[in-house]
């Protein structure tokens, strides 16, 4: 039997998704595995029961058998419907929450790249060469402009499509954990299986809350969106005051402003949607902090990114100094180990720099 939730439904087809057959397909699949393992659940819950008996006509206490018969009657009760109820509980406690909240990840990526597209349409016109003077800040600035604008742009089209596929991953996984789900079910009976029954279940509902850590994480994106970006470089004049006094500095600084905090932006993104899931997972089965998580991830993935570029510029100055002993003919003997040690130098860095952006969160 195909189970599909109505609002589940919505969201696969949504856009003409090319993956709605293919969920059809995988909801059938996982139907007839759950029914084969509903077997092996009711072959626990008669154990559990038999085990029950058994100790109540030893014990004289018949109190257990009954409380046994009412747990094994709510199980099988639930069991049939078990998958549909997960994945309308990740429609009404995901798509639906952040829809109400209006900070679906979609949506936001949405409006902002097509809001980033029409904007370079509205930008002054390129710098006029005034009596042939060709002045290359200003010309500078209006590039950097253009190339920012489009740059969002790119960036927007390229997260939606991640977050769209973490939407995807999101249901298969709901999928899947639901499938296996009659085992645990089973394994509720035993004191001695119970915590990890309820464990298991209440590691799949924190699945239905990925969305709520995108959405959270999508709020500071956008307010670094919608008022970072065009205060980068009044906060820069604001700290670095007395440099903005001079007209090439301040030109500098403002582009230099605008790059850091689209980098701070395009990183922050990557954070959100690969560390949020996992942040929000472990906050509801641990009651971890969502909002410290976040930073901590952000913070993690910028000093990795920090340290690898250091790591990194040591090590190609370490291997141009040993290309350049071995070019004397005096230094080739050492040469070629500091070109060695400065080629993993650099990789170390880029290593650090991956583990921190995908090892955040722990």
């Amino acid at each position: 039997m195909t189970i599909l939730a109505a609002g589940t439904v919505d969201l696969i087809q949504s856009g003409g998704n090319p993956l709605f057959f293919f969920y059809e397909d995988l909801a059938d699949v996982c139907a007839r595995c759950s029914d084969v393992l509903q077997l092996v659940a009711f072959v626990l819950m008669f154990a559990g029961l038999l085990l029950q008996v058994y100790k109540g006509i030893i014990g004289g206490d018949l109190s257990g058998m009954f409380r046994q018969i009412l747990v094994t009657g709510i199980i099988l009760a639930m069991m049939p419907f078990y998958t549909e109820w997960m994945l309308s509980a990740q429609q009404a406690l995901g798509s639906d929450l952040l829809t109400s909240l209006e900070v679906d990840p979609l949506s936001v990526l949405e409006n902002f790249g097509t809001s980033f597209a029409d904007a370079p349409m509205d930008t002054d016109s390129a710098p006029d060469i005034i009596l042939g003077i060709f002045d290359p800040l200003a010309w500078a600035q209006w590039a950097m402009q253009i190339i920012g604008l489009y740059l969002m742009v790119g960036i927007s089209i390229i997260m939606y499509v991640l977050f769209w596929l973490g939407f995807q991953v999101q249901i298969i996984a709901i999928y899947l954990g639901s499938a296996a789900a009659p085992i645990f079910l089973g394994m509720l009976v035993f004191e001695q299986t119970k915590d990890t029954a309820v464990k298991y279940h209440i590691g799949l509902l924190s699945v239905c809350f990925w969305p709520l850590g995108w959405g959270l994480g999508m709020l500071f994106a956008e307010a670094m969106l919608t008022s970072g970006i065009p205060q980068a470089a009044a906060v820069a004049a604001f700290i670095l005051g007395p440099l903005m006094a001079e007209p090439t500095t301040a030109s500098i600084v403002t582009i230099g402003a605008v790059i850091i905090m689209l980098l701070i932006i395009i990183t922050w993104l990557f954070v959100t949607l690969f560390a949020a899931p996992k942040i929000v997972s472990k906050a509801i089965t641990t009651g971890a902090q969502i909002g410290m998580g976040l930073i901590s991830a952000g913070a993690s993935t910028a000093a990795g990114i920090a340290s690898g570029g250091i790591q990194a510029a040591s090590g190609a100055a370490m291997m141009a100094g040993g290309a350049a002993l071995s070019a004397t003919g005096a230094g080739a003997a050492v040469g070629a180990p500091m070109m060695a040690a400065g080629a993993g130098s650099m990789g170390g860095g880029i290593g650090s720099a991956t583990k921190a952006a995908t090892g955040s969160g722990d």
